[in-house]
């Protein structure tokens, strides 16, 4: 038996101002008990009236059904269906909620895209997925003249137009606007109708009446130009990634909005990155002719083409070149960075913005001033550098049309006011950096204000020191070439600059800082390099990327006043050629400077101070003091511990012979005290145990494996096997031990204890009771020999004055000896190999001392005594 359910959804949809709409939908389902197919039908229908409106609303399709056939899953509970009910209704929300405007389409195809931009109605396309041109070409799209406004929003997907482009005609309203963005783009080139992805195909009267907008796009290398824009206003922001064959853009002016990140990129032509390639009419939506950069933006433009260099980046009709502040604009061309073709033109740099102008191959100037009363403005504050290998002057304010030779040319100026930062470098060595004026013309003008003027001179190492150096100049301004070259300065010396004799003009404006050369606790030398700025390096932009090198001071241009680690301090240390400053400790003895302390120094150029003192922590290097061992003249094979001190929390190892003794490495303890327990070595005489210690410092990174000391390693710094000489240091040698050998007494009884007896009326014989042992030790290795052991009295054994020095007795292999104050040889023995021999171990039964009293001579009281006892080697034969 089967089952009928029907749910309804109700779903209330507000769309302001113009239209309420409600969408109902009954879904019905079928269901079997038993585990089978099942087949779902669903119908829709949506009502949606129009209402009121000052404005006209376009009536949707009066309905919409769809069928779907589905092979189920086994049949579900009421539970199941209830949360698939919710699931469906979910889905319909969000179908809903994408409901488009009547002059929106969404696009998935090709076909559906050429046939949303010729539907005039139509101002708003959305990708809804990728998709290409399926024909080389397609003339429906190329053909077609779109009059009316349009926004293309790509969703970040990829369309390749092909040999097909979208061409603009005459809008219908006063002003056209076409925004793209989001979307990734291709061509591949076939001629007229691929020349752009959007444009007015060159007609002038069109373009004066558009206005582009492009954000976040990215173009692949087939495309020929993003738009020919000639005499419009375009607009872009966001990241924009645009690599063409041909220029970017054809433009009447040209907009970055505030946070701009452009890549701009020429792959196969000859051509600059953007072209104003008419001057846009007085009524055009172009007209101010502007390329400009806003705030906080990221601007690099280049080409990898490398058929030519004729073309700077931005050509030709543009009046002013603005970058903005905090933005920076990187150009890295093969010809001219820049070029100021129209008269009246120029070029301003915003505060905190920062400009590289880059040519890296042999070619005319990198900033060319080609027509009159043009302009390059560095606002206070702002970063200018121009880096090239120029043929001509690096900056030339008298070019040609090419910037590839000198022409007469008037009204030209350029002005660096109080820039934060300058670096005008040319690395051709026989050419100059700046050209002002024609041939011995008094045109055009040059000035540096409230700046520093670092002057390296035609033929020198252009990343050498400078040859003169001004800090701080209120003014330098320079008018004409030649023979009628004029200078005005108040700063003597720099009155006697002439521009034919400098190749690089730099200012650093910067506070100087110190590049210390790592010092260690061997160096009796401290040395520091004053760095006065850092600028670009010689290759400019290198994929997407600036390299920025230090400028260091040149001789006497900059001192350090030093601070080392016993608090000296050391004022007034000048640069030499190269930038370096040094101080060498003259004490007797040299007073090393203290490990993992800190060295400081302040650095003035002038008026430049550094703000806060520059420092240096000084390298551990120096290995421990060698260690000090207990004893270490009465080592013996014997020994099984030694003992010592050494520098707290290091690590002492020991060696044999020069070879690791097996024995781990021990930690000196916080108190200084160390113990090894070597009973595990089988010493000999003169073997040489040598002790090493190793602080836990870690390896000195700092400096080159090269340049670190041999007694450094991953753990930190050992002593060495002998006296090595670091730097200024010699670093003693690790203790050395010799292990000797010895016939000794290793220990004798303390004393014999015969007790309490009473007086008897016959002879008694007492035994002692023995307090500590009588053994004799032999470490002599092969210098072994026999020996033997004698014994006295030394005191004689007496009660007041009665004696009983002929009454001890002592016996042994020897016999029995009567033990007086004369010397008696009581033991003797040889050794087969290093050892002891516990010799009071045999006194047992009669061996060993006894004691015989006579009658007459117990009296009663206490007897004392004392023996001596000695260890003789035997005489050889």
């Amino acid at each position: 038996m089967k089952r009928r359910r029907i749910t309804f959804f109700l779903l209330l949809i507000i769309l302001l101002p113009n239209a309420n709409v409600f969408a109902m939908e009954a879904k019905e389902t079928s269901s079997s008990s038993s585990i089978g197919s099942e087949e779902t039908t669903q119908s829709s229908e949506n009502d949606l009236p129009s209402s009121s409106s000052a404005s006209t609303t376009k009536d949707s399709d009066p309905s919409e059904t769809q069928e779907t056939t589905e092979t189920s899953e086994p049949s579900k509970s009421a539970d199941e269906e209830t949360e698939d009910s919710e699931s469906d209704s979910e889905e319909i929300k969000r179908a809903d909620s994408r409901l488009l405007a009547a002059n929106e389409a969404e696009v998935s195809a090709w076909s559906e895209f050429v046939s949303a931009i010729r539907n005039e109605d139509i101002t708003k396309i959305i990708l809804t997925a990728s998709f290409e041109n399926p024909s080389s070409s397609d003339s429906s799209l190329s053909t077609y003249v779109r009059k009316n406004d349009l926004e293309i929003d790509g969703q970040n997907y990829r369309v390749n137009f092909k040999n097909s482009s979208i061409y603009l005609g005459s809008p219908q309203n006063a002003t056209g606007s076409f925004h793209m963005h989001d979307i990734v783009l291709n061509q591949n080139y076939g001629g007229a109708y691929s020349e752009d992805i959007v444009g007015t195909r060159l007609n002038y009267t069109y373009g004066a009446k558009w206005k582009y907008r492009f954000g976040n796009i990215t173009t692949e290398p087939g495309v020929q130009r993003l738009a020919r824009a000639s005499h419009s206003e375009v607009t872009v922001y966001g990241k924009m990634d645009i690599d063409t064959r041909a220029e970017n853009f054809y433009l009447g002016s040209l907009i970055m909005e505030d946070g701009t990140q452009y890549k701009g990129n020429v792959n196969n032509y000859d051509f600059s990155v953007f072209w104003f390639n008419v001057a846009a009419s007085a009524g055009s939506t172009g007209a101010s002719r502007e390329f400009t950069i806003g705030k906080n933006c990221r601007v690099d433009a280049g080409q990898t083409q490398t058929v030519g260099r004729t073309f700077p980046a931005v050509y030709h009709h543009y009046l002013s070149l603005n970058v903005g502040e905090n933005s920076v604009f990187n150009v890295d061309m093969p010809g001219n960075a820049v070029r100021f073709d129209d008269a009246g033109a120029g070029m301003t740099i915003k505060k905190g913005a920062v400009v590289n102008l880059t040519s890296k191959q042999t070619s005319g100037s990198v900033v060319a001033f080609s027509n009159n009363n043009t302009y390059l403005n560095a606002e206070p504050g702002s970063y200018f550098y121009v880096i090239g290998t120029s043929n001509q002057p690096l900056i030339n304010l008298a070019a040609n049309g090419l910037g590839t030779a000198s022409v007469s040319r008037n009204g030209n100026s350029m002005t660096l006011n109080s820039p934060a930062q300058y670096d005008l470098r040319n690395l051709n060595d026989s050419r100059t950096a700046v050209n002002i004026a024609y041939g011995n013309e008094a045109n055009n003008s040059f000035s540096i204000l409230d700046s520093d003027i670092d002057l390296w001179k035609v033929g020198v190492p252009v990343l050498g020191p400078s040859n003169e150096t001004y800090a701080k100049v209120p003014s330098l301004q320079v008018t004409g070439s030649g023979t009628r070259e004029t200078v005005t300065t108040s700063v003597a010396g720099l009155d006697q600059f002439k521009q034919a004799n400098y190749r690089r003009i730099s200012g650093m404006n910067q506070d100087p800082r110190i590049e210390w050369v790592p010092v260690t606790d061997a160096d009796k030398t401290i040395k520091g390099r004053v760095v006065i700025g850092e600028v670009p390096d010689n290759n400019g932009l290198v994929s997407g990327e600036i390299k920025y090198i230090p400028v260091y001071a040149s001789e006497n241009q900059a001192k350090i006043t030093l601070t080392d680690t016993h608090g000296n301090v050391r004022p007034d240390l000048s640069t030499d050629a190269n930038g370096y400053v040094s101080y060498t400790d003259t004490n007797d003895p040299i007073q090393f400077q203290k490990a993992r302390e800190k060295i400081s120094g302040i650095a003035e150029r002038g008026p430049w101070i550094s703000p806060e003192p520059i420092e240096a922590t000084v390298i551990d290097a120096t290995p421990p003091e060698p260690a000090k061992v207990d004893h270490s003249d009465a080592i013996q094979s014997t020994t099984k511990r030694l003992t010592g001190t050494g520098e707290p929390n290091s690590i002492i190892t020991l060696t044999v012979n020069d070879q690791p003794s097996g024995i781990p490495g021990q930690l000196v303890g916080a108190d200084g005290k160390w113990a090894i327990d070597i009973s595990s070595l089988s010493l000999v005489k003169d073997d040489v145990l040598q002790f090493f210690l190793q602080d836990q410092s870690g390896q000195i990174t700092e400096l080159s494996e090269a340049d670190r000391p041999s007694t450094n390693n991953a753990i930190g710094n050992i002593n060495p096997k002998a006296d090595t000489v670091y730097r200024d240091a010699t670093f003693k040698a690790a203790t050395k031990a010799t292990v000797v050998g010895y016939l000794s007494l290793a220990s004798v009884p303390d004393g014999l204890e015969f007790g309490d007896n009473q007086v008897s009326n016959k002879t008694e014989n007492y035994r002692p009771t023995i307090s500590g042992d009588l053994v004799v030790s032999d470490t002599r290795g092969g210098a072994r020999k026999p020996w033997r052991l004698t014994l006295n009295q030394s005191e004689e054994l007496k009660n007041g004055t009665i004696s009983l020095e002929d009454a001890l007795y002592y016996t042994s292999q020897l016999g029995e000896k009567q033990i007086t104050t004369a010397t008696q040889i009581v033991e003797s023995g040889e050794f087969t190999s290093d050892g002891s021999k516990n010799i009071s171990a045999d006194w047992l039964d009669s061996n060993g001392f006894k004691l015989t009293v006579p009658v007459e001579k117990q009296r009663v009281g206490d007897y004392t005594g004392k023996l001596s006892w000695k260890l003789e080697d035997v005489p050889g034969n």
